[in-house]
């Protein structure tokens, strides 16, 4: 594999913004995923010991009414120090709850001297109640943290806590707390984490063999180097009227010229300069061809006599030079298209074939049928091109290195390329060097 090359480094990028972007999104929603299941576990724990705190509270304040009845003092049913309290309270922390989310859930109750009056068999003998939350709470309070439990035996569990206080007189009269197990939490995470590791480099990968076999970008790296050379063969072509045009400015303005000589400068300049204006105008209208906005006026007429009426046209160079054009007799070939650019195709061929052929030499051209379309070949016995050079034929300022003397600027085959192609059609080339070489066109009779 190439490195340099454009296709590589396309692909290359492109596979290091979408991993940049996909690292991004990936640490964006990881975040957010802990931060909400984190926010979760504390709403879950904190209604958790509210409503342990309402419940005890109901049932003690039933106990307290039926004892009212009975004639019992009403100051002793104080739950501070309580044993009847005490009671009360483990007896509702041992009480099952059919809520999965709560399943695991550690729950004990302390009183305010930080002694452990309830709490749920899950956890008998152990207080998860630091010195520091204790201290907090018994202030009135409440505190969420994150506790290792150390368990003999065992591994240490990582445990969410939210400790409570509840208040009777204004004071605190019991502290309520519970605590989850964070191992669920950390697993979701994890899990997510480990999609995450796994997922991004997948689909970097995958995205980047997809994007290059959709972008072709074989074609693509081709289509830089095609543009990089056009813009040179532009600037080539470009530099030389105008450095004719500088060239005899300079000269004739050294010292007095005669009138004849000003003209003479003037009609070469006029020369120069209508040679850059259809090099402009050639580009201009290949660049409409691209853009599809050439407007083409389809009407049906007959292909036979076009290529007639165009070989009459090339006929003063071909005689010049002693060179035959050959047109099949009596033949009509009806398709419909933009007559005028139809014309123009044609003349570029033939002007073509009878610029690469030697003196003597010939032109044929052949017309038939081939449906859904109209074949035309153009075959001369000119010098031919040479294979490597067979698939740039048609490159714009492309000419074959043997005739690079001629005169034409290499946009010839572009714009009949252009003519056939928005004409829904299509020319192929066939050639060996030194045998001349055919140009087939296929235009389709209705497009």
């Amino acid at each position: 594999m190439n490195i340099k090359s454009i296709r590589v480094k396309l692909i290359l990028w492109y596979m290091l913004l979408l991993a940049l972007t996909l690292i991004f999104f990936s640490v964006l929603l990881y975040n957010i995923f802990s931060s909400s299941i984190r926010s979760s576990a504390d709403v879950l724990l904190r209604s958790r010991a509210e409503g342990i705190a309402s419940s005890i509270d109901t049932y003690w304040e039933t106990e307290r009414l039926e004892a009212i009845k009975d004639g019992v003092v009403v100051e002793e049913f104080s739950k501070i120090d309580n044993i009847n309290f005490a009671k009360i309270a483990q007896r509702w922390v041992e009480e099952k709850s059919d809520d999965p989310q709560l399943i695991g859930t550690i729950v004990q109750i302390y009183g305010i001297d930080g002694s452990r009056i309830a709490y749920s068999k899950n956890i008998p003998k152990i207080s998860i109640l630091s010195q520091k939350t204790f201290a907090r709470v018994v202030k009135g309070k409440s505190v969420f943290e994150k506790i290792d439990l150390d368990l003999p035996g065992a591994k240490p569990v990582d445990l969410r806590t939210f400790t409570m206080p509840v208040m009777e007189n204004h004071k605190v009269a019991y502290i309520v707390q519970v605590a989850r197990p964070l191992a669920l939490l950390t697993s979701a995470r994890q899990n997510l984490k480990f999609l995450l590791f796994i997922l991004l480099p997948l689909t970097v990968l995958l995205t980047g063999l997809i994007g290059s076999i959709l972008a072709k970008f074989a074609n693509l790296e081709r289509s830089f180097m095609m543009q990089k050379q056009f813009i040179e063969d532009l600037s080539h072509e470009l530099k030389t009227p105008l450095s004719v045009l500088k060239g005899e400015m300079e000269v004739t303005l050294k010292k007095m010229r005669s009138p004849e000589d000003y003209e003479m400068t003037l009609k070469s300049g006029l020369d120069e300069i209508n040679t850059i204006i259809r090099i402009v105008e050639n580009l201009l209208m290949l660049a409409r061809f691209d853009s599809n906005a050439m407007p083409l006026e389809a009407k049906q007429f007959d292909a036979a006599e076009v290529i007639r009426e165009a070989a009459r046209d090339v006929k003063v160079l071909a005689d010049q030079k002693k060179i035959t054009i050959s047109l099949p007799p009596g033949v009509s070939a009806k398709i419909k298209g933009d007559e005028n650019q139809i014309r123009r195709l044609f003349l570029n061929l033939l002007d073509n074939a009878v610029k690469y052929t030697p003196d003597g030499g010939s032109v044929t051209v052949d017309i038939a049928d081939d449906h859904p379309y109209v074949r035309i070949s153009f075959t001369d016995t000119g010098i031919g091109i040479p294979p490597e050079e067979l698939p740039h034929i048609f490159d714009r300022f492309f000419r074959v290195d043997k005739s690079r003397g001629s005169v034409g600027f290499g946009l010839g085959l572009s714009i009949s390329k252009a003519i056939a192609e928005a004409h829904k059609g299509r020319i192929e080339v066939k050639s060996e060097p030194g045998r001349g070489a055919t140009f087939t066109v296929f235009l389709i009779k209705n497009f």
